[in-house]
């Protein structure tokens, strides 16, 4: 497989997660402010930077409105944090691989271009928000769906999972540490402040039912941690998805550097006493979290996206 075509999987697969991703956590902040105080504080443009962006040019613009912000994160064609960016970069990545992908899902992915693009600039309203963010998921998903159920599993596979996984992770680690640890700030002496935080971030993770499945008689944030970081059985936690990516990495070729750097994250998370740990601690492992994920990316670059395999 060629270099080229090793580097359009992965950054397909990245770019089509951030998509799911990020429409899940524009519709788990309109349940956040829906179950809320109505004193709670919310900074709109804290979700500029969940996304990795800096949003502090975006304040200086003028631009702190929930309406503003939402333009950014879902139909603004420059914004390299929005969905209609990235699905544009989902297709621009398949139509470079159509060798390698089946047609199924190259019509899969040209659908979900064709929809956001012409449906992203009608979310004029919260509710219509939010049904535009359903069914983008749920085109995301048959993406998915139609993949697992056609393509080869090849080296083209298995790097589109990893990109999918990595970005799945990296996600993950940001809505905990930047919606929670940093900004939600419901008003003081609200009793419900914690629960409707960790709410939020379940919520935008898929993960509610699942929690409530495992977790119905346990108390505490720190289960919540816990779940998210740690639990195998969820597909959105941190050591489910380096699981994933390391099972891949493991059938690639020339991918030493790549699972050493996947065990080394790996360790860490495991020898940390997760229940123990305060807030500050907390944030200070998800920074890093999230130094391992560049890590696994550029050992990824090094390994299997630059060194043509057979």
């Amino acid at each position: 497989m060629l270099a080229r075509v090793a580097e359009n999987v992965y950054w397909m697969g990245r770019y089509l997660e951030r998509i799911d991703d990020t429409a899940r956590l524009i519709n788990a902040t309109t349940h956040m402010l829906i179950d809320s105080h109505k004193d709670t504080r919310f900074s709109w443009p804290v979700l500029i930077n969940v996304l990795g962006e800096d949003n502090r040019r975006f304040i200086s613009e003028g631009g702190s409105s929930e309406r503003t912000v939402m333009h950014y994160l879902i139909a603004a064609e420059d914004s390299p944090a929005s969905i209609r960016f990235s699905c544009t970069q989902v297709r621009a990545n398949a139509r470079c691989v159509r060798e390698v992908i089946p047609r199924d899902i190259w019509e899969e992915v040209n659908s979900l271009n064709q929809f956001m693009q012409a449906e992203c600039t009608q979310a004029s309203s919260r509710r219509k928000r939010y049904n535009l963010m359903v069914e983008v998921v749920r085109r995301c998903q048959m993406v998915i769906g139609v993949m697992d159920g056609t393509m080869l599993r090849d080296d083209a596979y298995r790097l589109f999972n990893i990109g999918r996984h990595l970005e799945r992770a990296d996600m993950t680690t940001r809505i905990m540490d930047v919606l929670i640890l940093q900004q939600l700030t419901p008003a003081m002496g609200h009793q419900g402040r914690r629960e409707i935080q960790w709410n939020a971030v379940l919520n935008a993770l898929g993960g509610v039912e699942s929690y409530q499945r495992y977790y119905a008689r346990e108390e505490g944030d720190s289960d919540v941690i816990d779940f998210l970081l740690t639990y195998k059985a969820f597909p959105r936690s941190i050591v489910y998805c380096l699981d994933k990516m390391q099972n891949e990495a493991k059938l690639l070729p020339r991918a030493d550097s790549l699972l050493q750097t996947i065990e080394k994250l790996r360790k860490e998370l495991d020898s940390e006493p997760l229940t123990q740990l305060s807030t500050h601690d907390l944030h200070s492992l998800i920074d890093d979290l999230q130094a391992g994920l560049i890590d696994i990316h550029t050992a990824l670059i090094s390994d299997s996206l630059h060194t043509p395999t057979r």
